[in-house]
C-alpha cells in the first residue's frame, strides 16, 4: 500500500521544470527521512538520477512526476504535503510531514532482514544468526529492542538493529538539564523504555526496579532490579539494555546494575495499569 501524499500541482509544475532542466533522461525526485521517528527528524527532497534508486524504494508517478520514497522513510512520510511557496523573484517547494517525528510502531509488522543479524532466543538467551531474505513477524515493538516471531520461535533484535528489519533506530532524545544535574524523571523515563521480552510491559510498571539511586558528584546510577523468573535465560541481555538505556541520558557517565532475587517478584509488585494489560488483575 502507498503511503498517503499530496502535491500540489503547482509543486508538480515546478519540480517537473527543475528536472527538465537538469538535461538527463529520467530524472526524478527522491523523498527521505533522517533521524526519522524522533524530534531531530528531518525531511529531505532530493534529484534521483536513473540508477540512483534503490530496488526497495517506493515508485510513485504523479501527473508525469516520478518519484521514490526511501522504504524507511515511507511510515513517516504518511500525510506528507508538498507544496510551492512564491516570492517576487523565486518560488521555493515546501514540504509539511505531520509524522515525521512520530514513532512508528511495527506491531504486527511482518519484516524481511535486508542482512544477516545476529539475534537471541526467547526466553533462553541463546544466539542465533539470521539470514539476509528471512521473514519474521514483529510481535512486541517496544522501548530497546524488537521481539519476532521466527519459525516459531520468538526472538529478540537490539534497537541498535532495527536497520536489518528496515525499521528506524529507536533511539532516545532527552532535553539536556540546565542545572547540569541528572534528572531522575529522566532516568525513570529512560528504564520505562526497557521491556520484558516476552511481556509488552516495561520494567517499572512490571515492579522489576527494587532501588534506585543517583550520585550527582559521580555522574553514576545505580540500580537494583530483578526478573519475573529467577531462571529466565534474558537477564543479562535486560542488565545490558538498562545500561544501553541510562547511558542515553544526559550526564551519567557511569552506572551500576545488579540482578538480585530477594524478595522474589510476584504479580502484586506490578502497576495497575500493568496488570490491566496483561490480563492479570484480580
Amino acid at each position: 500500500m502507498q503511503p498517503r501524499i499530496h502535491i500540489s500541482d503547482d509543486a508538480n509544475r515546478h519540480l517537473q521544470a527543475l528536472l527538465a532542466r537538469q538535461g538527463v533522461d529520467g530524472m526524478a525526485v527522491k523523498l527521505f527521512v533522517t533521524n526519522a521517528g524522533t524530534s531531530r527528524a528531518e525531511t529531505c527532497l532530493a534529484y534521483c538520477r536513473p540508477g540512483e534508486e534503490k530496488d526497495t524504494d517506493v515508485r510513485l508517478e504523479r501527473d508525469g512526476l516520478l518519484v521514490y520514497l526511501d522504504k524507511k522513510s515511507v511510515p513517516y512520510l504518511r500525510d506528507l504535503e508538498l507544496g510551492l511557496k512564491k516570492g517576487e523573484n523565486t518560488s521555493q517547494v515546501t514540504l509539511r510531514a505531520p509524522n515525521a517525528k512520530r514513532p512508528h510502531n511495527a506491531q504486527g509488522q511482518t519484516v524481511t532482514f535486508e542482512r544477516e543479524c545476529e539475534v537471541k532466543m526467547v526466553p533462553s538467551g541463546e544466539p542465533l544468526s539470521v539470514p539476509p531474505g528471512a521473514e519474521a513477524m514483529v510481535t512486541q515493538a517496544l522501548g530497546a529492542s524488537y521481539t519476532l516471531l521466527y519459525h516459531g520461535n520468538l526472538i529478540r533484535v537490539e534497537g541498535r538493529d532495527a536497520d536489518a528489519l528496515g525499521l528506524a533506530s529507536n533511539s532516545l532524545d532527552f532535553e539536556v538539564p540546565s542545572d547540569g544535574k541528572i534528572s531522575e524523571a529522566q532516568v525513570w523515563e529512560a528504564l520505562g523504555t526497557v521491556y520484558d521480552p516476552e511481556i509488552p510491559v516495561n520494567i517499572v510498571e512490571l515492579g522489576l526496579v527494587y532501588k534506585l539511586q543517583i550520585d550527582q558528584e559521580k555522574r553514576h546510577v545505580f540500580v537494583e532490579m530483578t526478573l519475573t523468573a529467577p531462571g529466565c535465560g534474558m537477564g543479562d541481555v535486560l542488565v545490558e539494555d538498562v545500561k544501553a538505556r541510562l547511558a542515553e541520558v544526559p550526564y551519567v557517565q557511569s552506572t551500576d546494575v545488579q540482578l538480585v532475587f530477594d524478595p522474589p517478584w510476584h504479580r502484586e509488585m506490578m502497576s495497575e495499569a500493568a496488570q490491566l494489560e496483561t490480563g492479570m488483575f484480580f
